[in-house]
C-alpha cells in the first residue's frame, strides 16, 4: 500500500512536475538563451579571428600571399568543405605600369597645353586631342575585362582563386560571396590617391574645355587676356604636377591590410559556415576568395571569363565586399565610373530594406573615379553585383596603419547579419 501510493505520488506528482515544469523551463528559457548567447559569439567571434590571421603583406608574388593562400585553403577545410576549388591563372603589373605612364604624360601634356596656348594657339588643339586620347586610355583599362601580360616576365605572377560552392534543393538562383585576399601598399594614402586622381582627371577636363574656347577666340576673334593666360598658366602647371605625382605612387608590400580585405575574406569564410549549417531551399551559394584584384582586378576578371558560359545572368547575383568591418557606417557603392555604371539595383534594394529592419545604417554613395573593385569586370560583363565597403577606414588604406586597430567587432557583426538577411529576403522571393 505504501509502495503503491508512494509511487503513484512520485509518479504522478514529483515526476510530472519535474517534467512538466522544470524541463519545460529548462528547453524554453535556459538552452534556447544558451544557444542564442553562443550562437551570437561564433557569429561575431569568427569572422574577426580569421580577420587576424590573415592580417600580414601580402602582395601577389610575395611569400605574404603564398601563406594567406594556405590560410584561405585550410579555412574553408575547417569550416567542413572537403572540396576546395583552386584556380590558377596569370596575371600581371601590366594595368599598373600603364596608368603610372598615362598620369605622368597627362601631367607634362596639361603644362604644354598651357605653354602652347601662349605661342601657337593651333597646337593647343592638338594637344587637346593628345589628353582625350589618354584619358579615355586610362578609362579603358579601369573597364577591362582581360588580363594583359607584360612582356617582361618579371613583372607576370602565377596566383589563384580560392571558392567552395554549396548547392540547394531547388537551385533557382545562384548567389556568389566574393573578397579578394592580396594586399598592397603605396606611396601615398589611398585617400591622397583618389584625390590626385580625380584632380588629374577632372582638372584635366575643364583646363580642356576652357582652353579649346580661348584658343578658338584667339585663331578667329584675336582675343587676348594676359592676366587670363597667366592664371590659366599656373593651374596647369599645378593640376600637371598633381597629374605626375601618380607616377611616382609605387606599388609596395607594407600593408598588413586588415580592412583591405582580410575582413571581408573573414565575412567570407564565416558565411560559408553560416550557410553551410544552414542551407536555404532555393539558393545555391559559391564563397569565392579572389586574387590579384590590387594589380588588375584579375581574380574577378578570370572568374568570371572561365564561369560565364555556365553562370545565369537572369539569376546570378555577386556580392562583393571589400572595406567591410571597420568603424564608421556601412557604405554601398550603388555607382561608379564615368560614364555612370549602375551596380545591380535589386541587391542594392534588399540591402536598402534589410538594413533597415536591422537597424544597421547604410549609406548609398556614387564613385566617380579613383578606386576599383572586383565588382566592376563583373558589372561590365552584364551580372548583377554589389560591393559593399565601410567609411572608418579609408585614408589608412594601402599603409602600414591599416591594422587590427582598424577592426570593428560590430562592423563585421553587422555585415554579417545583413548579408544573412539579404539572402534569406532572397530565398524566400524564390519560393
Amino acid at each position: 500500500m505504501i509502495d503503491e501510493n508512494l509511487a503513484i505520488s512520485l509518479d504522478e506528482n514529483l515526476v510530472i512536475s519535474i517534467d512538466e515544469n522544470l524541463a519545460i523551463s529548462l528547453d524554453e528559457n535556459l538552452v534556447i538563451s544558451i544557444d542564442e548567447n553562443l550562437a551570437m559569439s561564433i557569429d561575431e567571434n569568427l569572422p574577426y579571428e580569421i580577420t587576424k590571421s590573415l592580417s600580414f603583406p601580402r602582395l601577389v608574388g610575395s611569400e605574404g600571399e603564398k601563406k594567406a593562400v594556405k590560410v584561405v585553403v585550410d579555412e574553408f577545410e575547417k569550416m567542413g568543405y572537403s572540396t576546395v576549388n583552386r584556380e590558377k591563372f596569370k596575371t600581371s603589373l601590366y594595368n599598373w605600369k600603364r596608368i603610372e605612364l598615362l598620369f605622368l604624360i597627362l601631367g607634362i601634356l596639361y603644362i604644354l597645353l598651357a605653354i602652347s596656348h601662349y605661342i601657337l594657339p593651333i597646337f593647343s588643339l592638338v594637344i587637346i586631342i593628345l589628353i582625350v586620347i589618354s584619358i579615355m586610355k586610362l578609362s579603358n583599362i579601369l573597364d577591362s575585362t582581360k588580363i594583359k601580360l607584360m612582356k617582361n616576365d618579371r613583372y607576370n605572377f602565377e596566383t589563384e582563386n580560392i571558392y567552395v560552392n554549396l548547392e540547394s534543393k531547388n537551385s533557382l538562383a545562384n548567389l556568389i560571396f566574393m573578397a579578394h585576399y592580396d594586399s598592397k601598399s603605396q606611396v601615398f594614402s589611398s585617400i591622397i590617391r583618389i584625390y590626385l586622381i580625380m584632380v588629374s582627371i577632372f582638372g584635366g577636363i575643364i583646363l580642356l574645355v576652357v582652353f579649346f574656347v580661348l584658343s578658338v577666340l584667339k585663331m578667329f576673334f584675336t582675343f587676348n587676356n594676359i592676366t587670363l593666360d597667366n592664371i590659366l598658366l599656373g593651374v596647369s602647371i599645378a593640376i600637371g604636377i598633381l597629374a605626375i605625382l601618380n607616377f611616382f605612387n609605387k606599388v609596395g608590400n607594407k600593408s598588413p591590410g586588415a580592412t583591405d580585405n582580410a575582413t571581408s575574406v573573414g565575412t567570407v569564410i564565416a558565411l560559408s559556415k553560416y550557410f553551410k549549417n544552414n542551407p536555404l531551399e532555393n539558393i545555391d551559394f559559391t564563397f569565392l576568395i579572389t586574387g590579384s584584384e590590387e594589380l588588375n582586378l584579375g581574380g574577378a576578371i578570370d572568374f568570371i571569363q572561365k564561369h560565364k558560359n555556365e553562370l545565369d545572368k537572369d539569376i546570378t547575383y555577386f556580392i562583393n565586399y571589400d572595406l567591410v568591418g571597420a568603424h564608421g557606417v556601412l557604405r554601398n557603392v550603388t555607382s561608379h565610373g564615368i560614364p555612370k555604371k549602375q551596380t545591380s539595383t535589386k541587391l542594392n534594394e534588399l540591402f536598402r530594406n534589410s538594413s533597415k529592419d536591422l537597424g544597421i545604417e547604410i549609406k548609398e554613395i556614387y564613385f566617380p573615379i579613383g578606386a576599383a573593385g572586383d565588382h566592376m569586370p563583373i558589372v561590365n560583363l552584364g551580372y548583377k553585383a554589389c560591393v559593399l565597403g565601410s567609411s572608418g577606414c579609408i585614408k589608412y588604406v594601402h599603409s602600414k596603419k591599416d591594422k587590427m586597430s582598424l577592426v570593428s567587432k560590430k562592423g563585421l557583426n553587422n555585415i554579417f547579419r545583413l548579408s544573412i538577411e539579404v539572402a534569406n529576403r532572397l530565398n524566400k522571393e524564390l519560393a
